[in-house]
């Protein structure tokens, strides 16, 4: 294929919504295909929406979103000639209720077709769902990061903005989408297209994969890095907490010296904020599972039930069991 033709050829994407996805990182990923469009004065670039059932779909902010195809459209879709460059799974909040077995077959069906997935914001936990990204990258949404760690300890996940490679691409969400597609579409054009592009969108800078969402308060504190490696630690062993002793040991500190930095930097001790952590996956565990509160206990590293329920109605201002009756009756 001479230069010429692989210039013009035309690429699609579809985007998979799931309801009450954030519409921000879709945007983003929408208008950089349509400015490339527009600087490469063709249509090189065609997206279309989809959804489980084909109905339209409701973004998080309220707004209704036309769609094109069903899941079972694309699965057709995707034994043709057809077929498209890429699948985008673009997901939120409670991730895991869209979890379907139609889905996770689809997601396998498309991987063996050669077609590459994505996901965006929290779609890569649906990706690791389907067992696509077994050690391999990823990242996703800095909100379900500690639980996705629990669920999917043989995926490596991090707090970086996105992630890409020849058959997999996720991004955290929000502008992180517009960085992503912008690295995917690179390879397509010149570097002054791209210039054209960043011109057009009104961005002068694109943020490379491996710099890092901004949720931690550290990163504004950290100039070393160390605190950083110590809240890792933190997050990768919230079921079976890792003592402070160990943490500041595998940092290359005294304990006390830790201490010190997390009481100076975020006023906090380092057992606090760690507990916070864990506070933070039970209570989303209690919102979008159903499991027993024993089992969030157990899940979210916390052995005393009594001292789990005081920490937690001081964190949230209610039990355990009155902010899932809570939950359960503004979502009915």
């Amino acid at each position: 294929m001479n230069d010429l033709v692989q210039e013009k050829q035309k690429l699609d994407y579809i985007i998979y919504l799931c309801p009450d996805y954030p519409m921000l990182p879709v945007s983003g990923i929408v208008e950089v295909l349509n400015a490339a469009n527009s600087i490469l004065g063709f249509k090189k670039y065609n997206w279309h929406f989809a959804s489980h059932d084909g109905d339209n779909v409701n973004a998080a902010n309220g707004i209704l979103t036309n769609v094109s195809y069903s899941l079972q459209d694309l699965r057709g879709i995707a034994k043709t000639i057809s077929r498209p460059e890429a699948i985008m799974i673009c997901s939120g909040v409670d991730v895991e209720k869209h979890q379907t077995p139609q889905l996770m077959a689809g997601l396998r069906e498309f991987s063996r077709a050669g077609i590459k997935i994505g996901g965006i914001s929290t779609g890569a936990y649906l990706l690791a769902a389907a067992n696509l990204l077994d050690n391999r990258k990823c990242v996703v949404h800095w909100e379900i990061l500690p639980q996705f760690r629990l669920d999917f300890e043989q995926v490596s996940v991090n707090s970086e903005l996105y992630t890409t490679d020849e058959r997999f691409f996720t991004c955290a969400g929000g502008l992180a989408a517009i960085d992503m597609m912008l690295a995917i579409t690179s390879k397509h054009y010149s570097a002054d297209v791209q210039e054209q592009i960043c011109r057009l969108l009104i961005t002068n800078e694109v943020r490379f994969s491996d710099q890092r969402q901004r949720l931690l308060k550290v990163d504004e504190y950290d100039p070393n890095g160390r605190l950083a490696i110590a809240v890792k630690i933190m997050e990768r062993n919230i079921s079976k907490p890792v003592s402070m002793t160990k943490i500041a040991e595998i940092v290359g500190v005294s304990r006390r010296q830790l201490e010190r930095w997390f009481e100076n930097d975020i006023n906090v001790s380092p057992a606090k904020y760690y507990v916070g952590l864990r506070l933070e996956v039970a209570d989303h565990l209690i919102k979008s599972t159903s499991l027993s509160i024993s089992e969030v206990l157990e899940r979210a590293g916390f052995s005393d039930n009594s001292y789990f329920s005081s920490t937690y109605k001081t964190r949230f201002g209610m039990t355990p069991l009155e902010r899932r009756k809570f939950f359960k009756s503004i979502q009915n």
